[in-house]
């Protein structure tokens, strides 16, 4: 198919009969990015930009960027746009989450100009944002001391997150379990960040990454809903095309099958009772990599969609 309108050609189009959708898949000329549109009669008209984002440590670097991408951005120079949203928006789905292997931005809402105003302030916080030295340790971590002479120790969004995260014995299990079957992949590491870890991150390897993946050849964007599907392609080509198309290395290698069984212990703390245990037993899919959109470690900037911030 050769049809283009704002700086898109289509690649495919079919009709869903049992969703009762008309789908298009749209490729950005000018930059690569991939745009899947789905035009049906719900009302509750969906947005989301995801950037695969894989990590090569466990400083946490893609979580603590999530974070801190909506902490303000060139048109919304305020500290936290999206709790302001929270309080005024229609919004009925606002949040971000962090996957071991990519990071994604959705929003929905049931009135067509307060979803459009959303999808700017999305895209202007993911491709423009505040990212200063003062977010970083914010999100990030920082050092603080209680008292004028008392030590030193560490703070920050993130790193206090990942510290409750990590209290929670079932988290560890799934968090392990995910690793030892995939040591040698994005997953064999703690997308969330290690606190042990996380201090070892720098502003400059934290501006880095952004330069790195978050950018329209690395994005996959999708809409559903009863909006107009031409303007879908007209608010997204406003961003996108200030920029050129650019080779990302962001590809996610399978990991190699093992000679034989293996096995791991790992400790977690059990508070007075030293003779608690648990016990898993994991398979690696055949296919080398989890299942698609099933992982044990997802990290999310909003506890509800509805703002418990």
């Amino acid at each position: 198919m050769t049809e283009a309108s704002y700086g898109f050609e289509l690649l495919q189009e079919r009709y869903i009969d049992e969703l009762k959708t008309q789908a298009r898949l749209y490729r950005h000329i000018k930059t690569g990015a991939e745009l899947l549109s789905m035009t049906n009669d719900d009302e509750n008209k969906v947005f989301g930009i995801t950037f695969r984002t894989p990590p090569r440590d466990s400083t946490g670097v893609a979580h603590i960027l999530e974070h801190s991408v909506l902490c303000g951005s060139r048109r919304y120079p305020v500290k936290e746009p999206f709790v302001e949203i929270l309080k005024g928006s229609l919004q009925t789905f606002l949040n971000a989450f962090t996957y071991p292997d990519r990071t994604c931005y959705p929003v929905a809402s049931q009135n067509t100009q307060d979803f459009y105003n959303l999808i700017d302030v999305y895209l202007d916080a993911v491709f423009y944002p505040r990212i200063t030295p003062e977010i970083f340790q914010q999100e990030g971590w920082h050092y603080e001391m209680e008292e004028p002479d008392g030590p030193l120790a560490y703070r920050g969004v993130v790193f206090n997150e990942m510290k409750g995260a990590n209290s929670s014995p079932d988290r560890l299990l799934a968090e392990y379990s995910q690793q030892s079957l995939f040591p040698d992949t994005t997953y064999g590491l703690d997308s969330g960040g290690d606190p042990a870890v996380i201090p070892d991150l720098t502003h400059e390897q934290f501006r880095n990454f952004h330069r790195r993946y978050y950018h329209p050849s690395n994005a996959r964007i999708f809409f559903a809903g009863d909006d107009d599907p031409e303007e879908r392609l007209r608010l997204v080509d406003a961003y996108l095309k200030d920029f050129k198309k650019i080779e990302i290395n962001s590809a996610v290698h399978l990991q190699p099958r093992f000679d034989s069984p293996r096995r791991t212990a790992r400790s977690f703390a059990a508070g007075d009772d030293s003779s608690k245990g648990m016990v898993t037993v994991n398979w690696r899919h055949k296919y080398g990599a989890p299942y698609p959109g099933v992982y044990p470690s997802r990290h999310s900037r909003f506890a509800t969609a509805q703002g418990a911030y």
